[in-house]
């Protein structure tokens, strides 16, 4: 196959179409496949994922190794060589089938039939399983399989310990560990289509004539009682630190001044100053912290909050978290200065950080904690708009030099407004 160079987002969507569309000239009654996720890191080399037009759903992955891209390899949907048990997980049979039943209070399962709801190739997928009785009763449960039975069993032990922390206030109970798979089982909160729907936070969270309060006033609760949890963390729960958030700063700033080579000074320049500050926050006092906090982690029922994917729980300043959850809350027209966009943004933020400092005092945090998170968490806030434009540069099939623009100019103000507070 002829390659492209592949040092551009353009040129690594065109060496994945390209290989895809070789495999689906062999199978004539493929379906036809919309590019969902294309990704190149160091170390890990190229990443895209398919799904099929019809219903959405991942059906093929094109992986290629970073030094050599004139070859990929093409896996059908269960197929994954860095997940080896998703074929397995996603036809399940005995055993496993026992333990499903027994978790959703089933009996004798006639049927069962496995939804792919989240996959990251080569990491974890999460599963909704429907299950069918015998006697004509239905269940659902959901499931994320990892790579190890280790991960899954730690996975599991966190979720136990989060439900029990907090009450199941916000978190879904976990049931437990579906052996010999490394699939770990929670409680289904629902879908859209639940009687009772359930809705992702991206749909709650949004853009809108109407700002949504009380869906960012729960999300800050929920968040604030997670940071002042005291029977959270467990032995071997990882320290993320400061300095760690700086040179990854630094690092994706390198990534956009290459995609972006006309942004290339500004990108150094911006990611360089971020990282600075983050160096210069010193020693903080860590609390359990989710690690990826944002609207798509998040699930609403009837007004009730549930946090999802705690896979980077870790010991952090709790200013990440507020951080991360304020740089993805930016809809996506403020790049472009959409009307409107620009003073919904600032509300909501400023609804959010309002019920945050609210409930974290209230569980007692000190006013200067809360007033120090409150600083610190802009300049995590700019640490994660650069992940965001190196992101936007690696995934889409053009760089969007205007919009990753405006993303430095973005990060750039976060840590202006860290000094003014």
């Amino acid at each position: 196959m002829n390659t492209p160079d592949a040092r551009t987002p353009v040129h690594l969507a065109q060496v994945a179409a390209a290989a895809l569309q070789a495999t689906l000239q062999a199978e004539p009654h493929a379906a036809p496949q919309a590019l969902r996720y294309l990704r190149r890191k160091p170390g890990r080399g190229l990443v895209a994922v398919y799904a099929s037009v019809p219903d959405g759903r991942p059906s093929y992955t094109v992986t290629a190794p970073e030094d050599d891209l004139t070859g990929p390899t093409i896996e059908r949907f269960p197929v994954d060589r860095g997940l080896p048990e998703l074929t397995r997980a996603m036809a399940l049979t005995g055993q496993t089938v026992a333990v499903l039943a027994a978790a959703a209070g089933l009996g004798q399962v006639a049927r069962v039939e496995a939804v792919a709801l989240r996959y990251k190739p080569g990491d974890r997928c999460v599963i909704r399983y429907h299950l069918a009785s015998s006697d004509g009763r239905a269940a659902t449960v959901v499931a994320k399989l990892y790579r190890s039975v280790e991960q899954a069993e730690a996975a599991a032990r966190l979720g136990s310990r989060l439900w029990s922390a907090t009450g199941g206030r916000w978190a879904p109970r976990t049931v437990g560990v579906a052996l010999p798979l490394p699939l770990v089982l929670t409680e289904d909160v629902g879908s859209a289509s639940s009687a009772v729907p359930v809705h992702q936070g991206t749909d709650v969270i949004r853009f809108g004539a109407v700002t949504p309060v009380e869906a960012l006033s729960s999300a800050a609760r929920a968040l604030a009682e997670l940071h002042t949890s005291p029977h959270l963390p467990l032995p071997g729960t990882p320290v993320r630190a400061a300095g760690d958030e700086g040179v990854k700063a630094r690092r994706r700033g390198g990534v956009v001044a290459g995609h972006v080579p006309e942004l290339a000074t500004s990108a150094l320049e911006v990611s360089s100053e971020v990282s600075s500050a983050l160096a210069g926050l010193g020693q903080v006092a860590c609390r359990p912290s989710h690690g990826s906090y944002k609207p798509s982690q998040l699930l609403y029922r009837e007004g009730r909050v549930f946090i999802v994917d705690f896979d980077q729980f870790a010991l952090a300043d709790p200013a990440l978290d507020v951080g991360y959850f304020l740089a993805y809350l930016r809809p996506p027209g403020l790049w472009y200065r959409r009307p409107g966009t620009r003073d919904w943004f600032s509300f909501a933020a400023a609804t959010f950080l309002d019920a945050y400092a609210a409930c974290a005092a209230d569980r007692g945090m000190s006013p200067d904690e809360v007033e120090a998170v409150l600083r610190r968490c802009h300049v995590y806030e700019a640490a994660l708009l650069l992940k965001i434009a190196a992101r936007r540069a690696n995934r889409l099939h053009s760089p969007r030099p205007a919009e990753v623009r405006a993303i430095l100019a973005e990060a750039r103000a976060c840590l202006e407004a860290a000094g003014r507070r």
